[in-house]
């Protein structure tokens, strides 16, 4: 009966770790795709970028201390360096969603400063997934990878 309790108790905790990850990309995905003059081609250094990135590990635009899920096998900046931020574009010519170009110069470009539009769609996801360790009796049974994946439509500039 105990050994039902604990897995019991270690399911829960793998649903509540997973809704808690997927509530924050959510907001996150939510709050990019309203965000004006989001350069998405360049990931790495937009503000706004960083900012949902900062509001999917903790809660505010701002680095935390603590962040929404903790667990001992990834912290706040493993799970800032998961998130991965993937624009999209609906083609014009069928309902196929491709990812967005950069650095193309036209007028299909993701590239905002330089001419181009936002993409129709932003995806957020955890690239290779959330490391999940099951422990039971001081023993780690096995890693579980959450994939957690969040897709909105642009309605930023």
């Amino acid at each position: 009966m105990l050994i039902i309790l604990a897995g019991a108790v270690q399911l829960a905790r793998v649903f509540y770790t997973y809704h808690s990850l997927q509530k924050a990309m959510r907001g996150g995905a939510a709050l990019l795709a309203r965000a004006t003059n989001v350069n998405y081609c360049d990931l790495a250094s937009d503000a706004a970028i960083i900012g949902a990135k900062n509001f999917m590990v903790y809660g505010t635009l701002q680095p935390g201390v603590t962040p929404v899920v903790q667990t001992s096998t990834c912290d706040g900046s493993c799970l800032q360096n998961l998130i991965q931020v993937l624009p999209e574009r609906q083609d014009v010519n069928s309902t196929n969603v491709n990812p967005c170009p950069c650095g193309t110069n036209t007028a299909d470009d993701c590239d905002v400063s330089g001419g181009g539009r936002a993409p129709d769609f932003i995806v957020v996801n955890l690239n290779g997934g959330y490391p999940l360790q099951l422990p039971f009796a001081f023993i780690n049974l096995a890693t579980v990878n959450l994939r957690v994946s969040v897709r909105m439509p642009v309605t930023g500039g």
